[in-house]
């Protein structure tokens, strides 16, 4: 882990649960935290940890899973940049729930819990400020269940594609396209499948001509029958 430089306070106005909060309270989150860059496949924290806080990711990709007794690995989060996670056990209380870890180099702002809820009771308009933030990313896991009890694997995966080429801002191109920087066993594991039966299903929209595969670069060749399917 190595610090790194980075202007924290512009950053975290990017951030959902942060963007409601003024510069002088921006400027106190800031005070607190710190910037912290981890490579390819360190782990941020384990299942079952003591808590000590939570982060907001600025670069790369970061894995939160749990293990079963028998070892099978459940993704909970693919997190991408500018998006908090870890900060349930913040108010919940508790150790961390679920493992951490970069699938690639990252950057990430870290917020210690000691540190920021003397900040609440300081300023407890923050955390009112916040509660938006928070309500609009437990609609977002309620969503996730309710699509893997609804939607067959090919429509999750379309609405997975979706989602990366919007991340990728290459939605609008006449082509979009996405680049796979994860391994594809995680991914299997996010959308709740096995990496055998994502590759079939890979298979099955290039056959239909949906999508088109160059190595780890993924093409939208239909990008009309792609949004039906990730309705």
């Amino acid at each position: 882990m190595l610090p790194y430089t980075e202007n924290k306070k512009e950053t975290l106005k990017s951030i959902p649960i942060f963007s409601e909060l003024d510069i002088e309270q921006l400027r106190k989150i800031t005070a607190v935290s710190k910037i912290l860059k981890y490579k390819k496949n360190e782990y941020l924290f384990f299942e079952g940890d003591n808590y000590k806080g939570f982060y907001v990711l600025l670069k790369g990709t970061v894995k939160v899973f749990k293990n079963s007794i028998d070892g099978k690995e459940s993704v909970l989060h693919i997190v991408k940049p500018l998006n908090a996670f870890a900060d349930v056990p913040l108010f919940e209380g508790g150790n961390y729930p679920a493992t951490a870890q970069t699938l690639e180099e990252s950057i990430m702002i870290f917020i210690p819990k000691e540190g920021f809820l003397s900040l609440l009771k300081e300023e407890p308009e923050i955390s009112l400020k916040m509660s938006s933030g928070f309500a609009k990313r437990l609609r977002e896991m309620a969503n996730k269940i309710e699509n893997f009890s609804s939607k067959d694997i090919i429509n999750r995966l379309a609405e997975y594609l979706l989602k990366e080429i919007k991340i990728n801002k290459t939605d609008k191109l006449d082509e979009p396209f996405l680049r796979l920087s994860i391994p594809k066993k995680t991914i299997a594991a996010y959308l709740g499948t096995i990496s055998e039966t994502l590759s079939r299903t890979f298979k099955k929209l290039q056959d239909e001509e949906i999508i088109k595969i160059k190595g780890k670069i993924i093409f939208i060749t239909d990008y009309t029958r792609l949004k039906k399917l990730g309705k």
